[in-house]
């Protein structure tokens, strides 16, 4: 009986994955993407799907299904963006669309950020995730992701008041 019961709860908790995969997949391939793995995003979320999928068992909780496959395509997304970087160049990774202000590219400057506080600002402030749950995801303690927006937050500062002060200073030598 015990092994009818394994098999039969495995079978259920497939059917349930298979029947979330679609927006399982919508939601992993923006993610992937805000997470600049550019044209890989589709597959990095396909990747992690298999993954979870064939890690099924090891799920505890299937409350956090989400979290889990999530944390997975994570991983996937910041291989990917590794790869396109060191064969593209920073500059031509894909980043979140911004709201442009004159000659300040926030996506860049935010790029330009280590790992860890990219991450933590991309899935804060990009994709709307709680600090808490940027946390459960990147697989770090909540004060971890509160000290890595802080640093950013700073970084960014200083290197958008650079921007808008050059910016500033080129528009008075045009009038």
């Amino acid at each position: 009986m015990g092994v009818e019961a394994i098999s039969a709860g495995t079978m259920s908790q497939l059917e349930g994955f298979d029947s979330r995969y679609g927006a399982l997949f919508a939601d992993l391939v923006t993610l992937a993407r805000a997470l600049g793995a550019g044209a890989e995003a589709e597959d990095v979320a396909q990747e992690a799907l298999l993954e979870a999928r064939g890690h099924l068992q090891h799920l505890r909780d299937p409350e956090k299904l989400g979290a889990w496959v999530r944390r997975i395509a994570i991983r996937g997304a910041c291989r990917a963006r590794r790869r396109n970087v060191a064969y593209l160049g920073a500059q031509f990774v894909e980043r979140l669309p911004v709201t442009t202000v004159p000659d300040v590219d926030v996506a860049a400057a935010i790029a330009g950020l280590p790992d860890r506080e990219r991450l933590a600002v991309t899935l804060v402030f990009g994709l709307g995730y709680r600090q808490d749950e940027a946390a459960e995801l990147m697989g770090v303690a909540a004060g971890t992701v509160y000290s890595s927006i802080w640093r950013a937050r700073r970084k960014l500062a200083r290197t958008l008041a650079d921007v808008e002060c050059s910016w500033e200073s080129t528009e008075r030598v045009l009038r």
